[in-house]
């Protein structure tokens, strides 16, 4: 069956098998490395896409759902100012440490950077309702971002 879907602001067309999983078409037919090995209980959020602005584990998703979708991955984000900023600030309060987690939490966080220069505290709080890491403190990291976004609004108002 062929597709298409857009993936990191770039139109893919594709033919998959119908008992594809997106997370496999991502990796072996549209070069996305940054899933790494997958926890053994596959609750780990590794391989964490944002299947139209949702959080979505692409391991478990069916590749035929991806059809006339807009995908993102940590890669859409990796090479943003925000990106950087927000990777050290959030290593700087020592929330990136689990290697399981760190791309979706940077995939989620990103998703907010970019969709509200304003977001709750509930907001931040669902949206990482989304994961499943246990290895950080979600206050503390929901704190850590409120606070860059903050930071970035007041840079994204100076001449």
């Amino acid at each position: 069956m062929n597709i298409e879907f857009t993936l990191n602001g770039n139109l893919q067309r594709i033919t998959i098998t119908s008992v594809e999983r997106a997370f496999d078409v991502l990796i072996n037919q549209c070069g996305i490395k940054s899933f790494s090995e997958i926890s053994p209980d596959r609750d780990c959020s590794n391989c964490l896409i944002l299947y139209d602005g949702k959080p979505v584990c692409s391991y478990i998703l069916p590749a035929f759902l991806l059809r006339e979708q807009h995908v993102e991955t940590i890669e859409y984000f990796a090479k943003s100012k925000e990106y950087d900023l927000l990777s050290a600030e959030l290593e700087k309060e020592g929330l990136l440490s689990c290697t399981y987690c760190n791309n979706s939490l940077m995939l989620v966080a990103m998703e907010l950077v970019h969709r509200s220069l304003t977001p709750s505290l509930y907001e931040i709080s669902d949206i990482l309702a989304s994961l499943h890491c246990q290895c950080i403190d979600p206050r503390a990291f929901a704190n850590t971002l409120l606070k860059l976004i903050q930071q970035l609004a007041i840079a994204r108002k100076l001449p």
